[in-house]
This record gives C-alpha cells, structure tokens and sequence, in this order.
C-alpha cells in the first residue's frame, strides 16, 4: 500500500468491486475523520454481518452501525466505560487481577529446578485467557477458571468467525450474495456467528432474570438494560446489546494479544531491546508491583509500546467509513455513500516519516535526552469519532502485562533454529504465526499487585 500511495498519491480510488476512495496521508486522514467528522463516520453495509442483524439499513452494533442508532450505541458505550472508570483505579485493579493470575499461570510451568534453563512452552492460551477474563467481567461481571471448557469453545467460535469473514470466498460472497449457494464455508459461518449471538443473548436472559435494578450496575449488560427499562430508548434492545457485546469482546480480546503476542516475538528477535526495557524496569520498580503511575518514569517502555503497535499494524485495514453527503476532500468529489478506506498502516511504514519502518526501534519515539515522544503519526486506534472506545482500557493492558512478563521473565528463542517467524498470516488482523520460546523466570519471588488475592476492589 505504501508503493501505491508513493505512485497515485495519498488518495485514490480501487474497485472492490465497488469504487472505494483510499486515504493514506495523516493530514487528510485528520480532515476526513476528525474535522469532518459528520460527513465521514458512516459505514458501507455488510451482506455478510446483515446476516446477523437482519439487513437492517443502518446496520446494528456498534462498530458497524450508522446514523442516530450508532451515536445512541457509541454515547451509552463511552458513559458506561467512564463510570467503571476507564483509564482509572478502578480498572487497573481489574486488569492487576487478571494479570497477576496470567504471571502465576506462567510461573507454575517452571518448577525450581528449571529456572536456570527454563521451559519451552506457547504462552498464547495463557494470555487470551488473561485478555478474555478481563473483556468478560466488564462486559458480563463474571470470569473464568483456567481451562474451563466454555472459554475454549467460545474462543474457537470467535477464531473461525474471524478467519471466515477474512477469507477470499466470504470476500466474494459478500459482494456477490448469490454465490452463497455453492460456498460450503458460508453455513459453517453462519453457524458459528449464530451460535456466538445466541451465547450472549442467553447470559443478557440470565442477567435480565437476576440483576438488581436498585443498585449500581457493575457490568455493561447490567447498565444496558437498566438503560432499556429507564430510558425506553427505541435504539437499544437485546439484539444489539447482544452484538455490541461481541462487538466489544472481539475488539478487545484478538487486538490486544496479537500485539503483545507480536512483541514478545519482536524481544526474541531484538534481545538488547528486551535487556534495555528490563534494566529500566528494574531501575523504576525493583520489585515492587507494575502501576501506571510509573509509567512516566519509563520512557523507554513506552518508546516501544508504541513501537510495537507501529511495526504490528495490527488492523492493517481499517474498518471502512461511509461518506453520508457529498463531499469535497483534497479538491476531490466524493459521491454520497462512497466506501472510505484509512490506511493508517502505509502511514506506519512510510520511510519519509519512519525511517527504515521495518526494523523494530523504539529510540525513533525518544528525543536525544532519552525523553519519550509521542508521534503525531502513531494512531492505532483510528482517529475522530469512531476511533476505539476501548483506547483507555487497552493502553493500559498493554503496559501492565507487558511490563509484568518483563519483570519477571525473560524470552529467549527455543533454539538457533527456531526464532519465531516474522511473516503475517493474511486476515482482518496481523496475526502472527503460532510459536513456542524458552521462558525463565528472573527472580525467586514472583512480583504480582497487591490486588493479587481479590478482585472486590475493583468493583
């Protein structure tokens, strides 16, 4: 996408089949997504999540709906998530929980007389579990045990979804519907979407049948439908809650651990980087427990948090807008319900604006006195108003996980011959290729939070 954005500039036009007007410069990505906000936040309907929502014209959910029902959906979404505290103690103390759990977890793989040589193991059921746990009691206020078999099945459910929509065939179908009849990949998709849909709205039944409408509702279902009974808002029903629980499960889960997962690899491959981080963490928290509060103290560890997800690209395609208007844009007409497409990925890998973009570097986030330096150009959440609700709450994962692993392990390749790969399986996300490493423990005492025991403080 760079070569082309380099040969027909930073917006032109592809056929998918359909003509969809490509953005790849950050100023024009501002002025569309944030100046113009109005105008450019709509979505280009899916034949293939219609299926889900049944074709409604402005769609359903909050990450492909448009119109007053996405700006109900977007405006419930932002105030339940501020009064949970997001970005706030409260939610450090959830995602501590969590995280001390997942470093246990981790620890109780290499026994003491293994910490010289430590363990090759796959630590990515671990951290999906730890992700998936934190998404659960935030959205269902429940979580659960290591290797309970729902977990499992769910997550499978999500990874043939993803890995559906993503291929060729589903591309095909979802823009000629009719092919649908002689693609047998279609009904196992339809299956599996179906039976997720139908996962969250039996658990909105449980809650309907179980919450306490005189208290304070603790999760988003419970707040959703205290939301639906009080405000009898005709844009809120459980189908919707249903799918902005899928929605937000799916964001927030497959995101986060392909970024970390991603930077444990990039550790593997670049081990000065892993001893600089780990020499600052000791330095800033010995062994004292991860805190945000410290995050400042760390440039270093934020240089290559935002590196990682710079180098990831994790959405490496943006979900796609809608103009809702005709509209001019860099002295191009745009016809009303044109399909937009920010590449904020060629941005990440344009040599004028980061030199040498495929070598993992976190000093290009640093300024000659080793102060960390946020770029202008780094936007992996998207930018305006359909940027990620969840921003707050991810970046905060991101620190303390990675932070924890750091602090008390160290990853090495399992041998010479088998440093994880650096290539990127196709699909909606950079997923890496699944990988074991050595893991060793740095230290005797494992360093957890002092949340470490429960989790009643954070509710």
């Amino acid at each position: 996408m760079v070569k082309w954005s380099k040969k027909y500039g930073p917006i032109f036009t592809v056929w998918m089949p359909k003509p969809s007007i490509v953005i790849a410069d950050m100023e024009l990505l501002k002025i569309a997504l944030k100046d113009r906000a109005e105008c450019f936040s709509g979505r280009p309907q899916s034949f293939l999540y219609g299926i889900f929502t049944g074709h409604k014209p402005n769609g359903d959910g909050i990450v492909l709906c448009q119109g007053e029902k996405w700006l109900a959906q977007r405006r419930f979404a932002l105030k339940t998530f501020r009064n949970f505290g997001m970005g706030g103690n409260r939610m450090e103390t959830l995602i501590n929980f969590h995280t001390n759990r997942f470093m246990k977890q981790l620890a109780d793989c290499i026994p003491p007389n293994r910490f010289a040589t430590g363990v090759v193991l796959d630590i990515h059921y671990q951290l999906a579990f730890c992700l998936g746990n934190i998404i659960n009691d935030l959205i269902m206020g429940r979580h659960y045990e290591y290797g309970d078999a729902e977990f499992a099945k769910f997550r499978e459910l999500i990874d043939n979804t993803l890995k559906g929509v993503a291929s060729f065939s589903m591309f095909f179908i979802d823009s000629y519907p009719w092919l649908r009849f002689i693609c047998p990949r279609y009904y196992s998709y339809c299956r599996d979407g179906f039976e997720i849909q139908k996962f969250f709205l039996d658990e909105i039944d449980r809650h309907e049948t179980t919450m306490d409408y005189n208290k304070e509702p603790e999760n988003f279902i419970d707040a959703y439908l205290r939301d639906m009974m009080e405000t009898g808002d005709e844009n809120l029903s459980k189908l919707t809650l249903a799918l902005n629980s899928g929605d937000l499960w799916t964001g927030g889960l497959e995101t986060a651990v392909t970024t970390i997962y991603w930077g444990i690899i990039y550790l593997i491959h670049y081990p000065e980087i892993q001893r600089q981080l780990q020499q600052e963490i000791d330095l800033v928290l010995d062994t004292s427990p991860v805190s945000t509060a410290k995050r400042n103290e760390m440039p270093y560890m934020r240089a290559t948090l935002d590196e990682l997800q710079r180098l990831a690209n994790i959405l490496p395609w943006h979900i796609p807008h809608e103009v809702n208007e005709e509209v001019i844009l860099a002295g191009f007409k745009i016809p009303k319900g044109t399909t937009i497409m920010p590449q904020i990925g060629a941005i990440f890998f344009d040599p004028e604006i980061f030199p040498d973009p495929n070598l993992f570097e976190p000093r290009r986030f640093l300024d000659q006195e080793g102060r960390y330096v946020r770029s202008e150009y780094l936007a992996p959440f998207g930018l305006g108003k359909r940027s990620c609700i969840g921003e707050g709450l991810a970046k905060m994962e991101l620190f303390i996980i990675f932070t924890s692993l750091l602090q008390n392990f160290s990853f090495e390749a399992e041998d010479r011959e088998h440093k994880p790969s650096l290539e990127r399986n196709p699909g909606m996300t950079s997923v890496p290729t699944r990988f074991k490493c050595r893991i060793r423990r740095r230290r005797a005492e494992l360093v957890t939070s002092e949340h470490e025991s429960s989790k009643d403080q954070a509710e």
